[in-house]
């Protein structure tokens, strides 16, 4: 890295103190007098103005402490040599080292000044910005990086070893995309998926059920209403709408906000019955066993009937073979004979 000149504040002011590594003034150069370059020995009256000036007859490295009388004890070379590191370019331009490869600017004195070059910007040693050959921007010590490849904007981040580290918006900053809130987002997404979750697909008892649900996910709420419909004994088919909690900030357009959902259920293979019942089937058998506990009942009475119907006519018989043995004791007193 070449340090082509350093900036220091003294007493409100810009001082440019040269320190002139690889840069050259070429043999042939002219400089010519002037208010800021008072030339007291003249090697040229070809020039311009005053007609009077220096001409370098060789290469001359800036870098060289040569300030003899015949240079004005150093006004000419560094006049020279600042000519080379600040030209005027196109366009209103000003070009600093235009022929020096890997210059920097130094601003500030001390061990961490602020150094300006073609990669960038650092302040007290650490990287402020700079654009790496790759076309890798960085921004910061360690550091966030961009780069445009392939139609694409790519961004990550790294530490001081160059490890790819995760990147963490806080403080209340939001992340938008076209506008949306990112995390609010991904919560109104677990929101709809919790509302939508609690409505029917297919029905069981009815031809046709309905429902409604809400869910809620990350603090954000979405309320969803569907129905499910009973087409035979294998096809059913199910609809569903779901939507979020209106007056979010940075929710988006309404189709950002609103999901829906159709589809049917088609049972393949053989139809296997079920253990349970419908609740008309359970009717069915609630009102026979209820039949059933009504004939029972009279059969009980007939039952009963018949018990003490057998009662009295055993009571009856009873009497009647007291009868009839209390007769055949008198036929047998009337027909013995008297001693």
């Amino acid at each position: 890295m070449k340090k082509l000149f350093t900036f220091a504040l003294i007493s409100s002011s810009f001082y440019a103190i040269p320190s002139w590594g690889d840069v050259t003034v070429s043999s042939g150069t002219k400089i010519y007098y002037s208010e800021q370059v008072p030339i007291t020995s003249f090697s040229d009256s070809s020039g311009i103005g005053l007609g009077n000036g220096y001409s370098f007859t060789s290469d001359y490295d800036c870098s060289s402490n040569v300030t003899s009388n015949s240079l004005n004890g150093g006004i000419i070379t560094n006049q020279a040599c600042i000519n080379e590191i600040i030209k005027s370019g196109s366009n209103s331009t000003i070009e600093i080292a235009p022929n020096v490869d890997n210059a920097s600017i130094e601003i500030g004195s001390g061990s961490n000044p602020t150094t300006i070059n073609n990669e960038g910007l650092s302040i007290n040693g650490e990287n402020l910005i700079k654009k790496s050959s790759d076309g890798v921007t960085s921004i910061g010590k360690n550091s966030l990086k961009l780069q445009e490849s392939g139609g694409l904007q790519k961004m990550w981040a790294t530490d001081a070893s160059g490890n790819s580290i995760p990147i963490d918006i806080k403080n209340g900053t939001k992340l938008l995309i076209n506008g949306r809130d990112v995390e609010q987002s991904i919560n109104n997404v677990g929101a709809i998926s919790a509302a939508l979750t609690g409505l029917p697909t297919v029905p069981t008892d009815t031809t046709l059920a309905c429902g409604l649900g809400t869910g809620t996910h990350g603090g954000d709420f979405a309320f969803a209403g569907g129905c499910a419909s009973k087409v035979n004994d294998k096809l059913s088919i199910n609809y569903a709408a779901s939507m979020t909690m209106p007056g979010q900030d940075y929710a988006g357009d309404f189709e950002d906000q609103f999901s829906a959902r159709a589809g049917f259920v088609w049972k393949l293979g053989k139809s296997v019955k079920p253990s349970l019942i419908s609740m008309k089937d359970k009717q069915k058998l609630t009102n026979e066993i209820t039949d059933l506990k009504s004939e029972n009942k009279n059969l009980n009475k007939k039952i009963t009937k018949f018990e003490t119907e057998k009662l009295e006519l055993l009571a009856r018989l009873e009497r009647l073979e007291k009868v009839a043995l209390s007769e055949s004791k008198s036929k047998d007193l009337a027909t013995r004979k008297l001693p």
